[in-house]
């Protein structure tokens, strides 16, 4: 593409409905942390990393016992102990904690993309008493502010409301809207070309030769995006009754290799179903992305573990999980490579696009 234009990011955030959210509360065990294939000499090492006080340290150490079916230790530390905890030491140690699905709390951690707890909580209703349980706990990592411990907090809210008015302010995403401007000396063939892939190019460039001759010469990227994105971005899913027997719900796959479908297909709800089409339908691009193309996030190993789609400027649509509260979005390939951090510290990026395109 070539000419006057550029692209105007706006942060914004979005949180279920409390519809979704229920207040029933199950009842929580002992609190646990696992160290899978740990020997004590090296959870004592992983301990002291942490920065963790030294009484602390032997405190926490005491607390260790041999957990065969993981061929190595959980630690179980008490309520006073995990309130205690310093901020720093707090995210150094939940952050390795993560890095294990068997620990739950903090791989699959409540996380929010901003500055300070006051702009993640901002304008909820949850009472002061409330914020003051929670924002202790909360650590950062990276451009993240991450908080894993509602078990630690869970007994002292009595009130159902209050405690799905939390988990909606929990659940709280930073997303971006943006805005691409069209000056007047703009090459608008070449940027409907580009918004127009997927056999929409028709449709797209009158809209564009409208917004460039309009007084404020800017148009909401939702307005250029195929009928999946547009419909469902800044959305969460609407579960029916038929959703209860299916095996998985929409996750990043399905968003992605539907991503200029007319009518979605629940195949690529299956991973191997969705790997093999992105094997055999797509080829891998190094340079001069377009619209649509898929942005596979590999670990170490070399295991898909995200998929996004390209869109523009750095920018991509995602969907991060298959949760029913995790929305559709507007993120910077860089703040989902972030957000993924637990599962992979330097994920490799491959693009790939479709070969009939």
């Amino acid at each position: 593409m070539s000419g006057a234009f550029g692209y105007r990011p706006r942060p914004i955030v979005v949180s279920p409905p409390l519809e979704y959210i229920s207040g029933d509360r199950q009842p929580s065990g002992p609190l646990a942390w696992h160290l899978p294939g740990t020997s004590p000499e090296v959870a004592a090492s992983f301990i002291s990393w942490t920065g963790m006080a030294g009484a602390d340290q032997a405190r926490l150490v005491n607390t260790a016992r041999p957990n065969p079916a993981i061929g190595g230790l959980s630690l179980y530390p008490d309520e006073a102990f995990v309130r205690g905890l310093p901020q720093e030491v707090r995210a150094r140690l939940y952050t390795k904690l993560a890095q294990t699905p068997l620990n739950a709390a903090q791989a699959e951690s409540y996380r929010f993309l901003g500055s300070s707890a006051a702009e993640w909580f901002a304008g909820s209703p949850i009472s002061a008493d409330t914020r003051r349980l929670v924002e202790p706990l909360i650590y950062r990592d990276g451009p993240f502010l991450h908080f894993a411990d509602l078990e630690v907090i869970h007994p002292e809210i009595k009130d159902s409301n209050e405690w799905r008015l939390l988990r909606k302010a929990l659940m709280r995403s930073s997303t971006l809207m943006v805005r691409l401007t069209v000056d007047s000396a703009a090459d608008v063939t070449a940027l409907a070309h580009y918004w127009g892939a997927g056999g929409r190019r028709l449709d797209i460039r009158p809209l564009l030769e409208s917004v460039a001759g309009a007084p404020d010469r800017s148009i909401d990227v939702i307005h250029l995006l195929p009928a999946l994105a547009r419909n469902n971005l800044y959305r969460y899913p609407k579960l029916t009754a038929a959703d209860l027997d299916r095996p998985v719900l929409e996750n990043c796959l399905w968003t992605a290799l539907n991503f200029f479908a007319p009518d979605p297909n629940d195949r690529f709800l299956d991973l191997q179903t969705a790997l093999n089409a992105l094997k055999n339908d797509y080829y891998v691009v190094e340079s001069g992305f377009e619209l649509g193309d898929i942005v596979a996030f590999l670990d170490g190993n070399g295991t898909l573990f995200h998929a996004a789609v390209h869109l523009a400027d750095g920018l991509a649509f995602t969907k991060n999980g298959t949760s029913p509260m995790a929305p559709w979005t507007i993120m910077s390939i860089e703040n989902i490579r972030a957000f993924y951090k637990a599962r992979s510290e330097n994920a490799r990026l491959i693009y790939h696009r479709r070969k009939d395109l």
